[in-house]
């Protein structure tokens, strides 16, 4: 790739301008608004949806909980075959399908009447929310801003945090004005529209008319770099990709800061709680965290592009660990820091799977790598619940429980710091 008059290669990899030309930034937008689709459906949505259900239709609320847990093993083996896909047929396509049913399954899933329905169209909801915004929103941002990608998810990923702040309360408010019902039906249709959006939505850059990062590029620079990716064939397969240490460092390292979220915002409010905050305060406080994220957002991004992504999803991982142990000091002081470190955290969980992949692999390989390495991922990450029981059980307190994930958050740091993000990336 040609770099702009005047500046390296290496200047451009750590510029953290946003000087991503006004079709990058309407990328960067859309991906956000996909985030934000995921995060509210998938997460925050049921929270208010499950109680709902179960009131209005006398369904044991157990069992509906019961179907995240189901729906979301299910969904991990989908994202796998739907990353296959991505790589063969491309972001837009992808996004486009999965829009298309995960926009008519949120439709249904207020409308539904029975706990079959329900747990069809929950798991719908989950394979497809993944699908649109991890692997094709993680391929358009991969392929748009291959030098620029830590700062671009620094952007998008604030959708997540801006989701958890706000997506509850608007279904909140629209299921009081009319229903559950007319309220996913709203979103859904919204979701629609956004697959209307994808259309327009351009795989790579050079066919929108733009070029990567928004670098300066003559017609024949142009031409040649689209020629490259176009005939460009990844050398990797499955079999060799589970041979490189790099996959099961980035897979282990990341499942474990996964995990270790889950974790930690799952047994928040509770462990706020017998600190002596009241549940109203504890709430309040986790609002503040969301809102907080959207800021650790874009400071992580900043740290990726500055400091290489490697260097900066390792220090995460101690600002993380610090972060918790804060938390296990018994002073309300402490307690609000590690609060504000955990939202400043959480900000930049979403940002490291992608920027980590394209970094490592290169950016024309990331479709093909990331549908085998986000899999792995959650398997780990859906290991929370089993890590939380057993520390319990074992310490005899949630404390506990903190502990092991500082000693997981610190132990991730360290396989992170082991990857070598030189041997397999593209030039």
């Amino acid at each position: 790739m040609a770099a702009p008059k005047g500046k390296s290669k290496t200047d451009l990899s750590t510029d953290a301008k946003s000087n991503f030309g006004s079709k990058g930034w309407l990328m960067v937008v859309f991906v956000g608004v996909m985030l934000y689709l995921q995060n509210g459906t998938s997460s925050d949505g049921p929270n208010i949806v499950i109680p709902y259900m179960a009131e209005v239709h006398g369904w044991d609320q157990a069992a509906l909980l019961n179907v995240g847990t189901i729906s979301g093993l299910i969904s991990i083996a989908a994202m796998f075959l739907f990353g296959i896909f991505c790589d063969k047929k491309g972001a837009r396509l992808t996004a486009l399908i999965s829009l298309v049913i995960g926009g008519l399954a949120y439709i249904w899933y207020g409308n539904v009447q029975s706990v079959t329905q329900y747990a069809i169209s929950y798991t719908l909801i989950m394979i497809t929310c993944n699908v649109y915004a991890w692997i094709a929103g993680g391929a358009y941002l991969s392929s748009w801003f291959p030098r620029k990608k830590g700062l671009a998810l620094g952007w998008a990923t604030m959708g997540n945090n801006l989701s958890s702040a706000t997506f509850v309360i608007i279904l909140s408010f629209i299921s009081a004005k009319a229903s559950m019902g007319a309220a996913t039906a709203i979103i859904g249709v919204f979701m629609l529209l956004v697959a209307v959006w994808s259309l327009f939505m351009k795989n790579n850059p050079e066919e929108a008319g733009a070029t990567p990062d928004n670098v300066p590029m003559s017609p024949d620079e142009m031409e040649a770099y689209r020629q490259e990716s176009n005939s460009y064939v990844s050398p990797w397969t499955y079999s060799r990709l589970v041979r490189t240490k790099e996959f099961w460092l980035i897979s282990i390292g990341l499942g474990l800061y996964m995990l270790v979220t889950v974790g930690i915002m799952s047994q928040l409010v509770p462990r706020m709680t017998s600190l002596g905050l009241t549940q109203e305060e504890a709430l309040g406080t986790m609002s503040i965290c969301a809102v907080v994220g959207v800021v650790g957002s874009y400071l992580w991004g900043v740290l990726d592009q500055k400091l290489t992504t490697r260097i900066a999803t390792a220090i995460y991982g101690v600002w993380y660990a610090v972060a918790i142990i804060f938390n296990l000091i018994p002073n309300r002081a402490c307690l609000y820091i590690s609060v504000f470190m955990i939202g400043i955290a959480i900000g930049g969980n979403a940002n490291w799977p992608v920027s980590l992949v394209s970094t490592v692999y290169g950016h024309r390989n990331f479709a093909k790598i990331y549908s085998l390495v986000n899999p792995c991922i959650s398997i780990i990450r859906v290991c929370c619940f089993s890590v939380l029981a057993v520390s319990i059980a074992l310490t005899g307190s949630l404390a506990g429980a903190y502990g092991v994930f500082v000693v997981l958050a610190f132990l991730a740091a360290g396989l992170i710091l082991l990857i070598n993000d030189k041997k397999y990336a593209e030039d």
